[in-house]
């Protein structure tokens, strides 16, 4: 291989949004993705030879958990699966998921595609960067992600106010937020058989089933909702996209001759340990993956400086918890995976609460009445914004996350409205007392200078240049709702200041 121009870790939407963007523009780019390409319909009709299935059925045991790692476990984490769809750390006042995979978290996400629920959320962090500024970014992605915004006539069945009509004076859809959009292929009818949808660049998707119950936090089998390695891998390989799966980073090394870095990573394929070099590396594995190659390579030697570095980590307010709603006439499964949320009525500060039925039930391995009553059960979750007050940091060569959930009110909040849902439905929630966050923020900060933050306005780590983070650690803020096109747009500005200050060969 050719050495490229760019190397990007992490094909979430960091990374997926920054990689095709810089290689449509002629640069070479190669993705390191430590996750496998996923057996759907799409990547199938990509041509994709090596596929990992989505855990159904008896691979729930197998493929849902790639590894487990903590602050008090011995060594860094045990793996159990490298296919696996999820890894889990248990920190000290929160427990962090994250997804594996090429296309990263979209494959698992709510697919509410929206902007930050925070006001004036880029204003004020660093010059160059504003609301005003990143407003074309957020246009930009939301386009290629041909998100939908939904209409009356497009007849979404099980919506909010059927799901919980019973309760309808206490309970009900909540408040759209601005240019509210989602990621699915909608079909006009319900009533119709899904059809196939071939896109531009022969990649082949069909509607959303209502009925299957087969799209949500497990993954999109038939394509239905909108993934990274369909809108942006997808044309840019057509263009000289290089993308390696199953190549998990070690650490980056700042090389004082030759190619500015080195790469380390191991080949999942083969379990070899092998080295990429070149000018420009964008690291964008996901928060707690970020940080984690971060600070391993400043540990080895590898990197140096980066004095905020595992500074400002959150979670973004995330809440997560089980409501056993168990109405005989409600199958929570039946419609979109995600519902918009569901809120008080008569509280005028409820936060954010989103949730949806539990995906692809009939294909769990357990018995069936049990399989009944969880298709009536509903996934709740709360977001808002917390105060970023954590921190990540290696303690004797292993990762250690330190957060205060009780500095953040928004946990308070979110546990009294889950208590107050459950009392006035009769249905209660059940959620744990640490919170569970799928959207970790934070850690490698955009910051106005190196004493205030890890990166800059252009996206590049302060005293490392050439190195640059374009997932959520460098967000500067918790966005208070669905983070992922607000990581989008980030990674679209930090490609189009890349390509604007740098020639391709």
């Amino acid at each position: 291989m050719s050495e490229p121009d760019v190397i990007v870790i992490g094909s979430g939407f960091g990374g997926s949004v920054a990689a095709a963007r810089i290689a449509e523009a002629g640069f070479k780019v190669v993705v390191l993705e430590r996750g496998p390409w996923r057996d759907t319909v799409p990547v199938r009709s990509m041509g994709i030879v090596r596929r990992s299935p989505l855990p159904r059925g008896r691979l729930l045991f197998t493929r849902l958990l790639r590894a487990i790692g903590g602050n008090r476990m011995p060594g860094s984490r045990l793996r159990l699966n490298s296919h696996g769809l999820f890894e889990l750390f248990f920190g000290s006042g929160c427990t962090i998921a994250c997804s594996s995979g090429v296309g990263g978290g979209s494959h698992v996400y709510s697919a509410i595609n929206i902007r930050p629920l925070a006001p004036n959320y880029w204003d004020g962090h660093a010059p160059g960067v504003s609301d005003a500024i990143m407003s074309a970014h957020y246009d930009a992605v939301l386009e290629r992600m041909d998100s939908t915004t939904p209409m009356a006539d497009h007849r979404i069945p099980n919506t909010t106010p059927v799901r919980f009509r019973k309760h309808a004076k206490d309970i009900g859809p909540a408040l759209p937020p601005p240019d509210p959009r989602i990621g699915f292929l909608l079909p006009d009818s319900p009533d119709e058989a899904p059809k196939k949808i071939v896109d531009a660049h022969g990649v082949e998707r069909y509607e959303v089933d209502y009925k299957s119950n087969e799209d949500g936090f497990l993954g999109s089998p038939t394509g239905s909702k909108t993934t990274l390695d369909v809108v942006y891998l997808a044309p840019a390989m057509k263009q000289g996209l290089e993308v390696l799966d199953m190549a998990e980073v070690i650490t980056i090394t700042r090389q004082h001759q030759g190619p500015r870095y080195r790469v380390d990573y191991r080949d999942h394929h083969s379990g070899q340990i092998r080295s990429l070099t070149g000018e420009h590396v964008i690291v964008a594995a996901g928060t707690l993956n970020t940080l984690n190659i971060l600070l391993r390579s400043r540990a080895q030697g590898g990197l140096s400086g980066m004095p905020m570095l595992g500074r400002r980590f959150g979670t973004n307010g995330d809440y997560f918890g089980y409501w056993d709603y168990n109405e005989q006439d409600v199958e929570q499964s039946v419609g979109l995976p995600t519902t918009g949320g569901v809120r008080v009525l008569d509280d005028p500060d409820c936060p954010v609460i989103g949730g949806g039925g539990l995906p692809a039930v009939d294909s769990y391995p357990l018995p069936g009445f049990l399989r009944q009553r969880m298709k009536r059960a509903y996934m709740i979750a709360g977001l808002g914004e917390d105060s970023m007050t954590g921190t990540v940091s290696l303690a004797h060569g292993k990762l250690k996350v330190e957060y205060d959930p009780d500095q953040s009110p928004i946990f308070a909040k979110l546990k009294a409205t889950f208590a107050e849902i459950g009392r006035r439905t009769g249905h209660r929630v059940y959620a744990p007392k640490t919170p569970i966050t799928v959207h970790p923020t934070g850690g490698a900060c955009l910051g106005a200078s190196i004493e205030t933050g890890v990166v800059d306005a252009n996206g590049e780590v302060f005293d490392h240049p050439g190195l640059y983070v374009a997932d959520a650690s460098a967000l500067p803020r918790a966005p208070g709702g669905p983070p992922s096109m607000t990581i989008a747009a980030w990674a679209d500005r930090l490609a189009t200041r890349f390509i604007a200050r740098h020639s391709p060969r």
